[in-house]
């Protein structure tokens, strides 16, 4: 009897010490993991979309793929172009805890607004697709991420000095308060001025609604102004005045060009109806914003300046992928655009 008790101490004893080295592994499997899941974000990042446009959707895509990668919670709000519905949102994102929001506002106010609450909370911020407006206030904030909005202007002129010089352009932009807007069109009065090879013969605005540029375009056609080329400040409205001036039966009298790289964009060099236009991803935009916002906030990095790239793309160049950076979720390509772009958040991957 002494035997077997010996026995069932002795089991019991192994037991004890296989179950406890079981649970310190297991222990420290989620410590790794956890400590993984750190290293790449573990945050919670809060995202302000300002319409339901394509760019905006893609530009959202972007960001939650992002966080995604960085193993964040993605926390999105829309304010719909309403300036009251954007202070809300905020005012929301920072009650729910947020580590960072990123932004991506219609207007300096929006962006202003955003950078001043989050500073007071104590929390990220990044700011993206605001044209450099930041630089004007003195407000502290994780990074602004952009495109060379500056240098489109140039492009543009450029290409039709090339290929137009001496014909007069009109512009279709989207909204008088769009601080991408008004930097674009900044960019090709300065552009037009300095070349003298083309002039513009007025500015329109479309809202970003494509029946409303195909509208201003038709109306701009029948007021009798002499000019051959039509710009449009994205490619879903270029596609509308496109149909317009098909339908109209002038097609062939006009060079359109346009701004994105969007699968709308290509399809039309593909038809043969848009000339030129510039790749600028706005889901990469949202994804680099995010990573910038992780990276930022883990790093106490402020006041970055981040710029995108974005690529002039000619007919021949439509189906090329190097040329025309993908609007929607492209793992490979992205991963490696961020790569070679943006060493800092090569960890994320």
């Amino acid at each position: 009897m002494k035997n077997f008790k010996k026995v069932l101490a002795v089991m019991f004893a192994v037991i004890m010490v296989f179950s406890l080295a079981a649970c310190s592994g297991g222990s420290g499997e989620k410590d790794k993991k956890e400590k993984t899941e750190e290293s790449k974000g573990g945050m919670k990042i809060g995202y302000i979309s300002p319409g339901p446009d394509t760019w905006y959707l893609r530009a959202e895509e972007g960001a939650k793929w992002a966080c995604e990668k960085a193993g964040a919670e993605f926390i999105s709000v829309n304010s719909n172009r309403d300036s009251e519905q954007e202070q809300t949102n905020i005012d929301y994102l920072i009650d729910e805890g947020v580590d960072c929001i990123i932004s991506l506002s219609w207007n300096e106010a929006g962006s202003v607004s955003t950078a001043e609450k989050c500073a007071e909370a104590g929390i990220g911020c990044v700011i993206f697709d605001a044209c450099g407006v930041m630089k004007n206030h003195e407000v502290d904030l994780t990074a602004a991420v952009d495109f060379d909005w500056m240098s489109m202007g140039g492009t543009y002129v450029d290409w039709m000095k090339e290929n137009y010089p001496g014909e007069n352009y009109a512009f279709i932009s989207g909204t008088m308060d769009s601080v991408v807007c008004q930097t674009v069109e900044k960019s090709l009065k300065e552009a037009t001025e300095a070349e003298g090879a083309n002039k513009c013969v007025d500015i329109r605005y479309g809202q970003y609604d494509p029946e409303t540029a195909a509208n201003e375009a038709e109306d701009l056609v029948n007021s009798g102004a002499d000019f051959s080329i039509i710009g449009a400040i994205n490619e879903d409205c270029a596609a509308a005045i496109i149909t317009r001036l098909e339908d109209m039966g002038v097609a062939d009298d006009y060079h359109v060009f346009a701004q994105g790289g969007s699968e709308t964009g290509v399809d039309l060099m593909n038809a043969g109806s848009l000339e030129f236009t510039i790749s600028s991803s706005p889901g990469l935009e949202g994804a680099v914003a995010v990573f910038a916002g992780i990276d930022g906030v883990k790093n106490d990095k402020t006041n970055q300046d981040i710029a995108c790239p974005i690529v002039s793309v000619k007919p021949d160049q439509a189906n090329d992928p190097t040329s025309v950076i993908s609007w929607s979720v492209d793992e490979e390509a992205w991963t490696q655009i961020i790569k070679d772009n943006f060493s800092d958040y090569a960890y994320f991957f």
